[in-house]
């Protein structure tokens, strides 16, 4: 049954449920009413007896007839009474009783003369003047109400019968009254009553089913709504992360039913390139308008087995069927990014949408939807720094990524701990060989795993709230050590590297402010480097944290210059006293015409704009003296020197400065 009524809709839960106790209402119902007719109908009768005992009878009675008994002619009389209609029609027998408890009248005379007999507690009470209720009775042989058998049910009623308002009951009346007449009105009151009771339930249940049904109504088109808000996306009606979860989980789920055979379902995360400049320039309306235009075009170039979603902001995801291999992934991506090549026009600009696309297949890469996705989300991150935009996740990336996100964890003890030391690489001036200045370089050295090189931490420091500290901590050292220097007489520049959230933190320059005051350090010592592209993310923060740096006096050199893309117009903007040349282009410029021509190009470019030209990655002397005749001023690399710690570096410079050396610091 249970199982049956879960079978059932909600509406017709209800309808059954609430059936069952408006019945049982109904049952009740009838039954009080019916008992409270029996009762009414048993005390109009009580009434009925006591007009015919009161006013047909009594009156025709006197007490010492009552005492001495009546005489035939007085019998006679009340016999012609009893027999008139006005008295009543329903009268089945009559006894009246004196109060010695003798029948001195009876409508069967063969019952005249009779004693009260033992146990008649009826009788006995209403000689004593407390009758009770009329009560309906059958009567049967060997009874006291033997001679009324052949009646039919008969309603029973006795009557005090009293002369005078006090004193005891000089006798009573026993009456019996034809049921017949009171068993019909009460069967027809019982059906009325019936009628009543299930037209109105009924009412009340149809009323109640009807609201029930409105609020089941509304309830399912609610659910309905509280569905598709809860797994669509509302701007392009797509999926969003929790359906798609749904979609991956149950994918996974149908294949290992069908017993793992043939290909898995391929999970790919698909984001678009520079969205956010897209809604800072256009604003989030053109964005909206970007994310359906894309959303219609993926859904029109994918297969129609193929699940599209949006998991929000600007990525997207997409569930293949079966597919046979990487090739078949690298397909459908490559059809994605296809579908995206022609420009979204918005508000008449036509914009260039790219995306990036990371892919997880199943179950090489994962058996569960979490796995996929997080796996698929991985090879994203990867894509996104990768030509080409597509990216397979690989397991051996995904172990690197988890040692560098522990690593990270490990940041803020290190500093604590001070695990964090300096190292530094020398500068010096091309045309004359003496040593300008140092450049800090952070080094690592864990206490498990040894010295770690600075590629396999900074880069993921630079990209957190850590890098604050760390670069507060470089900038301490530092000048800690220019200033050791220079009270031993060796009067170096100190340049150190910022980060583009350095460049962003407005309170970086009174920070370094308190260094300098605390170290007793002058600001022309020290060089800020930063990288072209950290840079040109901001320009307009960069340049206001730059301009507060340069008022304090102290030197900015774009660092790397010609591995990013920053213009000659932002270049010629910022305050800047200093251009590095990066390695890449140093390095190999003997070798390489264009790379010589670039270098070149680069410090013509620096000296018509007034800076200070260092290059970097000097490794052989013919790159040291071609520098030199282009007109670079200041050099470092391998040639010079290695970067080193301060207790091996500080001989080598006594030694190439000479104790009482002094050497102008670059910028």
């Amino acid at each position: 049954m249970p199982r049956r009524l879960a079978r059932l809709s909600l509406t017709g839960q209800v309808a059954l449920l609430s059936l069952i106790p408006i019945v049982a209402l109904g049952f009740v119902l009838a039954r009080v009413l019916q008992s409270q007719i029996v009762q009414r109908s048993l005390a109009d009768a009580g009434e009925s007896a006591q007009l015919i005992a009161r006013l047909g009878i009594q009156p025709r009675l006197t007490p010492r007839e009552l005492r001495e008994g009546l005489n035939p002619q007085d019998i006679y009389a009340l016999d012609e009474q009893l027999r008139a209609r006005s008295v009543t029609r329903d009268l089945a027998r009559i006894k009246i009783w004196n109060s010695a408890g003798v029948i001195v009248y009876s409508d069967d005379h063969t019952l005249i003369g009779r004693h009260l007999g033992k146990g008649d507690g009826d009788l006995e009470d209403a000689l004593e003047g407390d009758p009770d209720p009329a009560e309906v009775v059958t009567p049967r042989p060997h009874t006291e109400t033997a001679s009324e058998v052949g009646l039919g049910q008969l309603v029973e009623v006795y009557v005090p019968l009293r002369f005078t308002h006090s004193g005891p009951p000089a006798g009573a009346f026993e009456i019996y009254l034809s049921y017949r007449p009171i068993a019909a009105a009460i069967a027809g009151d019982e059906r009325t009553i019936a009628l009543v009771v299930f037209f109105g339930l009924a009412l009340l249940w149809a009323i109640l089913y009807r609201i029930v049904a409105s609020a089941s109504k509304r309830l399912r088109r609610q659910a309905r709504d509280n569905y598709r808000l809860a797994r669509y996306d509302q701007l392009t009606g797509l999926p969003n992360r929790t359906l798609f979860r749904e979609r991956v989980a149950e994918a996974l789920s149908a294949r290992v039913a069908a017993g793992e055979r043939g290909g898995g379902p391929a999970v790919m995360l698909l984001d678009l390139d520079a969205f956010k400049q897209i809604n800072d320039t256009l604003g989030h309306a053109a964005g909206d308008a970007v994310l359906c235009e894309v959303a219609a075009r993926l859904r029109a170039a994918l297969d129609p087995h193929t699940l599209l979603a949006r998991l929000g902001s600007d990525e997207y995801a997409i569930l293949t069927p079966a597919l046979d291999g990487e090739a078949q992934a690298l397909r459908v991506a490559a059809e994605a990014q296809t579908a995206m090549q022609a420009p979204v026009a918005v508000g008449g600009v036509a914009l260039n949408v790219e995306a990036s696309i990371g892919i997880a297949l199943a179950p090489q890469h994962g058996k569960a939807a979490d796995q996929l996705l997080q796996h698929a989300d991985l090879a994203l991150d990867r894509a996104r720094v990768v030509r080409g935009r597509v990216q397979i996740y690989s397991p051996t990336r995904d172990h690197s990524g988890k040692e560098r996100l522990a690593l990270l964890g490990e940041v803020r003890p290190a500093l604590e701990r001070e695990e964090f030391t300096l190292y530094y690489q020398p500068q010096i001036a091309l045309r004359s060989g003496r040593v300008t200045g140092v450049e800090a370089l952070l080094r690592w050295r864990h206490p498990q795993r040894g010295m770690i090189p600075p590629l396999q931490f900074i880069s993921l420091i630079e990209h957190t709230a850590l890098v604050g500290p760390v670069t507060l901590h470089v900038l301490d050292r530092a000048l800690a050590q220019a200033v050791r220097w220079r009270q031993a007489g060796l009067e170096l520049g100190m340049s150190v590297n910022l980060s583009a959230r350095n460049l962003h933190d407005p309170e970086l320059p009174t920070q370094i402010e308190e260094l300098l005051a605390r170290h007793a350090a002058p600001a022309a010592a020290l060089t800020l480097e930063v990288t072209e592209s950290a840079a040109m993310a901001d320009p307009a923060t960069a340049i206001d944290v730059l301009e507060r740096l340069r008022a304090l006096g102290v030197g900015v050199s774009i660092d790397d210059f010609g591995s990013g893309n920053a213009s000659i117009s932002y270049l010629a903007k910022l305050p800047v006293g200093e251009l590095k040349i990066d390695r890449s282009f140093v390095t190999p410029m003997c070798e390489s015409a264009r790379d010589e021509a670039i270098v070149r190009t680069t410090i013509d470019l620096a000296r018509h704009l007034g800076l200070h030209v260092v290059a970097e990655g000097i490794e052989t002397p013919d790159v040291c003296e071609r520098l030199a005749e282009m007109g670079c001023d200041t050099g470092q690399g391998y040639l010079i020197s290695r970067p080193a710690p301060e207790e091996e570096l500080t001989p080598w410079l006594l030694e190439r400065l000479g104790a009482d050396a002094v050497a102008a610091p670059a910028g």
